[in-house]
């Protein structure tokens, strides 16, 4: 249940913030950065001598929350709404 819970959230918030991309291709992107949050947070433990399997998974609940916290109060389409648009005019000299 906890090696699951260690792939599937942060798989989850990932995938949540890669919305343009296709889905065999958010998935693979998805757990693949999963692995890589998780072998992060591990190196980042054991560097720091403060490791315990029940640490390690209250960071990657909290890392995983955030992400996914920053994905929904931020979406995409009001930074974009915000941003001038170009004419697509060059100039010429």
């Amino acid at each position: 249940m906890a090696l699951f819970f260690l792939l599937a959230a942060p798989a989850a918030a990932i995938g949540a913030a890669l919305r343009g991309l296709d889905p065999p291709a958010r998935a693979l992107t998805s757990l693949a950065g999963a692995v890589a949050l998780d072998m992060l947070i591990a190196q980042g433990m054991l560097a720091t001598h403060h490791w315990s399997w029940r640490g390690g998974i209250v960071a990657v609940a909290a890392i995983s929350l955030l992400l996914l916290l920053l994905v929904l109060l931020r979406p995409v389409e009001r930074i974009l709404k915000r941003m001038p648009r170009r004419t697509g005019k060059t100039r010429s000299s």
